[in-house]
């Protein structure tokens, strides 16, 4: 049997998207008293997440790996569950792309191959946004009408400083780097018609945000 092989994989959109949901909330894992048990995983909310990363992102993993079987596993002491996708042609396809073993929340980024072109990069913001992002209104008596802000926190100052430089193409930012004890770091999209610019432009293939989407007040 031939030895399967990811690296010569062409990127695509649904592979840029499941790349920023890694970048957001992923792993990668080598197990083992032998170290052959190879993981690319991803952790979500079990109450919030469960129809994203079923429904959405495990279809999108089998159709463009068609040879893994991505399963979800629920943690019965925890409100967490897990996309893991058991691969060692997955997990050597992600350590050439520039990711280490390990979850490197303060250092991870967007691999300059996908920087380097526009809908790549827009489907792997999306990714990020999906798993680590979340949407509110922000409802203090200073605002005439409820507020809607788009925000990311993250303790990577790399790739805060990789989606500024993007984002603050066609946004106004917010962005905090102060880094400080007790602080995150993070990048925020602010009002109405930021927030209809960064639905057509980058968008949300999670539910739970487009649902918060959905149910604002105009």
């Amino acid at each position: 049997m031939l030895k399967q092989s990811f690296k010569n994989i062409k990127l695509n959109k649904e592979i840029c998207e499941f790349i920023g949901a890694f970048i957001g909330d992923g792993y990668l894992g080598n197990y083992g008293k032998t170290k052959n048990q190879y993981v690319v995983g991803i952790s979500g909310d079990k109450k919030l997440d469960e129809d994203y990363l079923k429904n959405h992102l495990k279809p999108l993993i089998e159709r463009n790996f068609p040879s893994t079987d991505p399963k979800l596993y629920y943690r019965k002491d925890e409100n967490t569950l897990m996309l893991r996708v058991n691969s060692k042609a997955l997990y050597e396809l992600f350590l050439k792309i520039g990711f280490s073993q390990g979850k490197k929340s303060d250092s991870i980024g967007i691999p300059l191959e996908i920087l380097n072109n526009e809908e790549l990069t827009k489907a792997t913001i999306r990714g990020i946004f999906d798993t680590d992002g979340c949407i509110f209104l922000d409802k203090r008596k200073s605002y005439k009408k409820p507020y809607p802000r788009i925000t990311l926190q993250l303790a990577s100052i790399s790739l805060i400083n990789q989606l500024e430089c993007y984002l603050s193409k066609n946004f106004k930012l917010y962005v905090n780097k102060s880094n400080r004890d007790g602080y995150r770091n993070y990048v925020e999209i602010y009002g109405h018609k930021q927030l209809e610019k960064f639905l057509k432009q980058v968008g949300f293939s999670n539910q739970r945000h487009l649902n918060k989407v959905k149910n604002m007040p105009p």
